[in-house]
C-alpha cells in the first residue's frame, strides 16, 4: 500500500495561525522604530549642541570673551560665531554657526535634510528650537537657551511626540 506524502490541512491551519499570532505579536514592535529612530535623532543633536556650546564657551574663555551683555565676535575654525556671557547666541549666527554640518540659508532659517531650526520663542531671541522636517508640528524638538546674566546656556530635548 501506497502512503501518501505532505501535510494535512489541518497542520497548514494550525502553521498558518501561529505565524498570524507571531506577526500580530512582532509587528507593533516593528511599526514604533521610526519613532525610536526619531528620539535617537533628536538626542543626538541635543549632545552635539551641548558639545558645540562647550566648546565655544571654552574658546570665549580663552579670548576673554566671556563677560558682559554685549555679542562679542569669536572665530571658530574660520568662521564667526556670535557669543552673548561666553557662550554662542540662540541664532543662525551663534549656536547654529558652531555645527558646522548644518547649513545656513539666505533666509536666516537652518534646514538640512534632518533638521529646521525655527525662530525664537520669545522677542528677544533667547531660546532656538530645532525639530526634524519630516516631523514639522510634532512636539520632537531640541531647544537652546542663550546664556543670561544669571545662568549658563542650556540644551533640552522633548522626544514624547516623537
Amino acid at each position: 500500500m501506497k502512503r501518501a506524502a505532505g501535510f494535512t490541512l489541518i497542520e497548514l491551519v494550525i502553521v498558518i495561525v501561529i505565524l498570524g499570532i507571531l506577526g500580530a505579536v512582532a509587528a507593533p514592535r516593528f511599526i514604533n522604530l521610526q519613532d525610536d529612530a526619531y528620539a535617537a535623532n533628536i538626542n543626538g543633536l541635543k549632545s552635539s549642541i551641548q558639545s558645540a556650546m562647550t566648546l565655544g564657551n571654552t574658546k570665549a574663555i580663552l579670548e576673554g570673551k566671556d563677560q558682559g551683555n554685549t555679542v562679542q565676535d569669536v572665530t571658530i575654525d574660520g568662521d564667526t560665531v556670535k557669543f552673548i556671557y561666553g557662550f554662542p547666541t540662540a541664532n543662525t549666527n551663534g549656536i547654529v554657526e558652531m555645527l558646522q554640518d548644518l547649513d545656513v540659508a539666505a533666509s536666516g532659517s537652518v534646514s538640512t535634510q534632518a533638521f529646521t531650526a525655527i525662530g525664537g520663542a520669545d522677542a528677544a531671541g533667547n531660546e532656538l528650537t530645532i525639530r526634524p522636517s519630516a516631523r514639522d508640528g510634532v512636539a520632537c524638538e531640541v531647544v537652546y537657551k542663550a546664556a543670561t546674566s544669571s545662568s549658563a546656556a542650556t540644551v533640552s530635548s522633548n522626544t514624547s511626540g516623537c
